[in-house]
């Protein structure tokens, strides 16, 4: 996207207007995300950046411990599994949590799925979120939005 000067000259708004491109972004891969794998919720965090709606949920992800790969919580579905957490009205009984990274390969945040039932994370499952990683970390090379 280019932005035309504003009447000063500057494009002072292209910045922000990316930054909003990005936030859609986002938020679109993180439906994608709920509606693929069926989850309570599918959360896109940056660290130490705010991109679009903070939630709980971002916050209950933001302290999860990440890892260099996909990390599945727990490894084995059970209809006995403790919650791993609470966010507003449900308690967590899965997530499944991929690193995202810069074009440098620097992990700059993560992608969670959430679900307030324990569910089986297949090898399929793994690879649609390797794609669904991909699509994000696209939109995060391409869009200019600094991490």
């Amino acid at each position: 996207m280019i932005d035309a000067p504003d009447a000063s000259g500057s494009n002072a708004d292209a910045g922000e207007q990316q930054h909003e491109s990005f936030a859609d972004a986002v938020a679109r891969i993180e439906r994608l995300g709920k509606s693929l794998f069926g989850v309570t919720a599918c959360v896109v965090h940056l660290h130490g950046k705010k991109v679009g709606l903070i939630t709980q949920a971002h916050h209950y992800c933001a302290q999860l411990p990440l890892g260099d790969v996909l990390n599945v919580m727990p490894e084995k579905s059970s209809p006995f599994s403790p919650a791993l957490g609470k966010i507003d009205n449900f308690e967590v009984r899965f997530y499944a949590l991929h690193p995202l990274r810069n074009r440098a390969g620097n992990i700059v945040g993560r992608v969670v799925l959430i679900h307030e039932r324990s569910r089986a994370f297949t090898a399929g499952d793994a690879h649609w979120m390797t794609d669904l990683v991909a699509l994000l970390e696209r939109e995060l090379h391409f869009s200019g939005y600094k991490v």
